[in-house]
């Protein structure tokens, strides 16, 4: 059974596979990746932190690594990406709408 951290490894691993071929710019030549922190609003940057802090609340309080995995899944893990998909839905419908 994996522990925490190895899934948090894993975690952070696919967010940079996803998310740094987008800051890198088109041909890779790295111009955009100095302004990767600046390109974040106060409002992602709140919502990474508030999603951190609850993954680490509820992994200290439901120990997945101690068999409780699903319950952490279920009430951890689901949430963040349910509410990050939501905004990810709802950035997108406003990017079309001023096409």
């Amino acid at each position: 059974m994996p522990s925490v951290q190895e899934l948090l490894v894993i975690i952070l691993l696919i967010a940079i596979v996803v998310f740094l071929p987008r800051r890198m710019g088109r041909n890779g030549s790295g111009e955009k990746s100095a302004n990767i922190m600046n390109s974040f609003s106060g409002k992602a940057r709140l919502g990474i932190v508030v999603s951190a802090v609850w993954l680490l609340l509820c992994s200290v309080y439901f120990r997945p690594w101690s068999g409780e995995l699903l319950v952490f899944v279920l009430v951890g893990l689901c949430p963040v990406i349910l509410g990050w998909g939501i905004i990810w839905v709802i950035d997108g419908y406003k990017k079309n709408q001023g096409v």
